[in-house]
């Protein structure tokens, strides 16, 4: 059951609301059941298989966390303990925890890639059914490590076991995040009660919104994508438009696919009383790479800063092994990402640039050159020359191959380039855009105008328009956009008109990117 299918919108959601609303009165308790259920059913829509592994991974981790909850009792009786009698310490516990978070994550979505390569590296062939992946086993492993080490920091108390399953299983966020702490929400589960108007109505306008840039703007851009990197995989002819033009369809597709499940996944939240973390801000605005990383995916940079960086030693040991913890995070996060070399490659060359990046940072800190690129034109070529990092790191994210990912930069760079050397395409009779496309973009992966279009309109919403948050919020300075949200009759109409829209669109059931991670 996805955010973008007619039983969300129509049963679902509905049925929801209309019990959220006859249990209001009973309690945050009754509340927090209601929720409880529907996140079940929720999730067993999607498999019954796989609700039993995630109940299986939540009473694992619920077991540890009371095991790790009592400090002073634990250490009391380990000192108490014989000599000879075998004891085990608070911080083995939590190590055995988190090491059996992560096996079944390596068996479901690695085992796959690492017999593919042993098989290559021997020479051998080897027959191996890969495991089906659980449907947001990425995302909820996260949560649950996360969970385990605010336990054994004596920063969160296990308060039973429907807590801890609602906490980690409630719908709006356990498929694709935000990658949400028990520190964020358990303090709201404590005073669940009936929404706000007020929340009601932003809560339903930002997922319109977002039900708009996935439906109208992300699986419209898919359609071109798909066909450049399609055809890149299988050894079609590419031109350097084509190329250029399929790479920039993925980077927006993606951006409107994620910012627009964030909306609806925080707006669900909002229409029962839930306030999700911030997770997407303007990235493709940032000023350089390291900018990027605290506006895209913030809740998965946060945990990686977290609970990989500094651990590792984040900036603690000079600049050669801030550089290092910086390449390791990156490469994990790419790993996490995706069972395949294309994703390792991404975030080993994200590695690479937030080093540089902060290689930069440190070397004009408190010089003139500082001053220089604080000035609004070289801000303005940093965010240019950014998104174009960005983009070209896409192109490997978003391959299957390397193999694929070779011909697209060949293409985006080798060309062909001018319409004589193209595949010849016939263009007498034609003028104008027809003549044009004809000509620079020979092999109709681009047929129409539709798609030029739809690249002009995203420029002009991701530069052009403040985002969700700011519409709702207002900007993180304190000033507002000249966009602004209000409960009006002129906001009401287009809000309207964009959901019946999109609900005509929603038949083409294209589910969310993030999904496969």
């Amino acid at each position: 059951m996805l955010f973008n299918s007619y039983s969300f919108l129509f049963v679902f959601f509905p049925l929801l609301l209309i019990f959220w609303r006859l249990a209001a009165n009973s309690g945050a308790a009754s509340l927090g059941l209601v929720l409880l259920l529907f996140s079940t059913v929720f999730y067993a829509l999607w498999g019954l298989p796989f609700l039993c592994l995630l109940a299986a991974v939540l009473g694992m981790n619920y077991a540890f966390a009371l095991a790790l909850a009592a400090p002073e009792r634990a250490e009391a009786e380990a000192d108490a303990a014989p000599a000879g009698r075998w004891r085990i310490s608070r911080k083995c516990l939590l190590a055995t925890a988190l090491t059996l978070n992560v096996l079944p994550l390596l068996w479901f979505k690695y085992s796959a890639f690492l017999v593919q390569n042993l098989a290559a590296l021997f020479s051998v062939q080897w027959q191996f059914d890969p495991p089906g992946l659980p449907l947001g086993i990425s995302f909820y492993t996260f949560i649950q490590i996360a969970w385990l080490v605010s336990v054994y920091r004596g920063q969160v108390t296990p308060q039973g076991f429907s807590r801890h399953a609602l906490f980690s299983a409630c719908f709006p966020y356990v498929i694709s995040g935000p990658i949400v702490r028990y520190e964020q929400m358990g303090p709201q589960f404590d005073r669940l009660s009936a929404a706000t108007p007020d929340d009601l109505a932003s809560g339903l306008a930002l997922f319109t919104l977002g039900l708009g840039k996935k439906v109208l703007l992300a699986d419209s851009l898919a359609l071109y994508a798909d066909a450049v990197f399609n055809a890149a995989e299988k050894g079609f002819p590419l031109s350097g438009g084509e190329a250029w033009l399929g790479s920039l369809a993925y980077t927006f597709q993606l951006y409107f696919d994620f910012s627009g499940y964030t909306d609806m996944a925080i707006g669900l939240g909002l229409m029962i009383g839930l306030r999700l973390p911030e997770n997407f801000h303007s990235p493709y605005k940032s000023t350089g790479i390291v900018d990027f990383w605290r506006r895209w995916h913030i809740t998965l940079g946060s945990w990686l800063r977290d609970f990989l960086y500094i651990p590792l030693g984040g900036n603690r040991k000079g600049r050669l092994t801030q550089y290092r913890n910086l390449f390791l995070t990156m490469f994990i996060g790419g790993a996490w990402h995706g069972a395949g070399w294309t994703f390792l490659v991404w975030g080993a060359l994200h590695g690479l640039m937030l080093s540089v990046n902060h290689f930069f940072r440190a070397l004009i800190r408190d010089s003139p050159l500082e001053r220089i690129m604080a000035a609004a034109p070289v801000r303005l070529c940093s965010v240019l020359f950014t998104f174009f990092c960005i983009n070209f790191c896409w192109v490997v994210f978003r391959a299957t191959s390397m193999e694929g990912a070779g011909r697209i930069y060949t293409a985006m760079f080798c060309g062909p380039f001018t319409p004589a050397a193209g595949s010849g395409a016939n263009t007498e009779g034609l003028s104008g855009m027809a003549a044009l496309m004809g000509s620079w973009l020979p092999n109709h992966y681009f047929q129409n105008w539709l798609p030029l279009a739809l690249l002009l309109l995203s420029f002009a919403i991701v530069w052009g328009l403040p985002n969700t948050r700011e519409i709702f919020h207002g900007r993180r300075d304190g000033t507002q956009p000249f966009l602004r949200w209000q409960a009006s009759r002129a906001w009401a109409t287009g809000l309207a008109a964009l959901a019946f829209v999109s609900l005509i669109l929603v038949s083409r059931k294209a589910t969310f990117l993030y999904f496969q991670f």
